[in-house]
């Protein structure tokens, strides 16, 4: 099990609900804000829990001299976890993640595979599986390029710059263009830590048999349109989870959560009531 470290402070979260507990992990410059569709959906039937993840939202900047691991976030959300749930903990806890948060929750079910009891992903970005798999892979070359001009900009402060560069690769040119200055200065303000997130992806050089020990159901979703980097790294993934289900969106991306919120959340839901995460059934729609 995960040694949970008391000492460092702790991430901001939002709980609503009650029943089965329903952990939500934003993507890289996001927040738990991002799971509101889900959660206003499912709250009547479990307890959603959202997550502000270091140096995003309102929780606190990554822990100074920490390295960049997935465990660092991962630790951070099973602590939160735990505490939320201490009147029931043998129940467990069903994962939901996106991106750098996928690959999060990820590596919480990994090292703590006994309680968590499913996982619902959209396009964990696990980019050190690539890096064993298929080193010499364009894709991989691309997203490397990519985190190494991200880093470069954040070192040199020009935070709205990198946040221009990491939104564009993401969405394309037109998603940077088409956000008002709020959101560009919010995304802007979280890019200090996105550079620790590339530095964790590409440091998760999970194989098969490190996944295979994840026994619980497993809901893959990931985007027609998305960038190479993504899906290779979901092909990866499909063949190693023994018990995945995958789902492609034909005209989703990699951020496919906001641009097609109603179509995964709708999957997400399905998915979850199969494996018993919520309280009640889903009503079917009139």
């Amino acid at each position: 099990m995960m040694p949970i470290a008391p000492q460092l402070p702790s991430l901001f979260s939002h709980s609503q609900g009650n029943g089965p507990l329903v952990v939500c992990i934003h993507s890289s410059t996001g927040s738990h804000g991002q799971w509101r569709a889900l959660t206003e959906s499912l709250s009547g039937r479990c307890q959603m829990l959202g997550v502000d993840l270091h140096g995003h939202g309102r929780s606190p900047a990554w822990p100074a001299f920490t390295p960049a691991s997935l465990q660092v976030d991962a630790q951070a959300v099973a602590r939160i976890a735990h505490a939320a749930q201490r009147s029931a903990p043998h129940e467990g806890v069903h994962l939901v993640g996106h991106s750098y948060g996928a690959a999060v929750a990820l590596q919480l079910a990994l090292s703590q595979p006994r309680w968590v009891r499913s996982l619902t992903l959209y396009e964990p970005v696990a980019f050190g599986m690539m890096r064993r798999a298929s080193p010499d892979d364009a894709a991989l070359a691309e997203v490397e390029e990519v985190a190494a001009s991200v880093a470069a900009l954040v070192r040199q402060d020009e935070l709205l710059e990198a946040a221009r560069v990491f939104a564009s690769y993401w969405s394309g040119e037109s998603a940077w263009v088409g956000m008002n200055q709020v959101q560009r200065s919010t995304m802007a303000t979280r890019m200090a830590t996105v550079p620790l997130h590339f530095k964790a992806l590409f440091a998760a050089t999970w194989d098969a048999p490190l996944l295979a020990a994840l026994r619980m159901p497993v809901l893959l979703m990931k985007g027609a349109q998305t960038r190479a980097s993504a899906a290779r790294v979901a092909e990866l993934l499909q063949a190693a989870l023994p018990r995945v289900k995958t789902l492609t969106l034909s005209a989703a991306g990699h951020m496919g959560p906001l641009t097609h919120s109603s179509a995964v959340v709708g999957e997400m839901q399905a998915h979850l009531q199969q494996v018993g995460a919520l309280a009640t059934p889903l009503r079917a729609a009139a």
